[in-house]
């Protein structure tokens, strides 16, 4: 069997789940400070230290889930980035997996909380809100359908999510009140960036998915839905911006579910492409979006 990314590249990932972990609270703590002196530097603060973060921090949460940097506690990482994503860490966990059996089909939980929605209307504005909203929007639909799925409500405990609320009050609590009194700053200049942030994290991150598998399903096996998975091309000054904050995660991503077991992400050219791998551009993107809308 060829190995194509040896033991010692993947140990090489650990320092990240650090650096990142420490970059992010400091990231927040002066996001308010550069929204009180300048909005026009802050969209840029915003997009290039903000998502360009969140993005790496979701990426390492992901990977944490599967296991693949042998020497650190991918638990204790995958629990402390959940709760930094404002996520609650049991959803992901129970999802997940099923989202790589049911890859690009109506049952995958992960991507389609509700399954089909037979309403053209219906399933054209849940599209809509999707799309602008982002990665929140599914995460509240998932905190509503996990506890009544018959494939999860066993496994669904409503006092974790109670303790996922708690933690991210504190942590953004604290960073904000810490950021108000050594800033001198008001209630307003503390939320309405960790808001923008909020949203514009989670715009981007569930864009870097729906390139991948948005409005996507797919007929046939698994082996046929697998190589369905779409993949951002890189030959445009745009494409290069958008894998450079996605961390090249829809670059290459059909490796990821031909070959699961390989921590692809990282190391873009290092694993061969299937031969018949979907491509788009951003161009194809924007009609993706725009069918999901108007034709659901």
């Amino acid at each position: 069997m060829t190995e194509y990314i040896s033991d010692r590249r993947l140990r090489r990932q650990a320092p990240k789940y650090y650096l990142i972990g420490i970059a992010w609270p400091v990231y927040v703590f002066f996001l308010p400070f550069i929204w009180s002196v300048s909005k026009v530097f802050c969209v840029f603060y915003l997009l290039f230290a903000g998502v360009y973060l969140y993005n790496e921090m979701a990426q390492l949460m992901h990977e944490c889930w599967h296991k693949y940097t042998p020497n650190i506690n991918n638990n204790f990482f995958y629990t402390i980035y959940s709760y930094l994503l404002v996520t609650d860490p049991q959803m992901y966990r129970l999802v997940h997996g099923y989202h790589h059996s049911k890859v690009n089909s109506w049952d995958d939980t992960e991507f389609h909380p509700l399954g089909r929605i037979n309403n053209a209307f219906l399933r054209r504005a849940y599209n809509f809100v999707e799309i602008v909203v982002g990665f929140i929007f599914i995460l509240g639909i998932l905190m509503w359908v996990l506890p009544r799925h018959e494939r999860y409500k066993d496994k669904y405990r409503k006092l974790g999510n109670i303790i996922s609320i708690g933690v991210w009050i504190l942590i953004y609590g604290s960073l904000g009140l810490v950021s108000a009194i050594v800033f001198d700053l008001t209630v307003s200049q503390i939320v309405v960036p960790y808001l923008i942030n909020l949203w514009l994290c989670s715009f981007a991150i569930h864009h870097d998915q729906l390139i991948e598998h948005g409005g996507l399903i797919a007929a046939g096996d698994i082996h046929r839905r697998n190589l369905a998975t779409r993949n951002l091309k890189h030959d445009t000054v745009m494409q290069k911006i958008v894998l450079f904050l996605a961390h090249n995660d829809p670059r290459e991503h059909v490796l990821h579910h031909t070959m699961v077991k390989e921590n692809s992400r990282p190391f873009p050219g290092t694993i061969p492409m299937p031969e018949n791998a979907v491509y788009i551009s951003l161009g194809d993107y924007g009609r993706i979006l725009r069918d999901m809308i108007t034709k659901g």
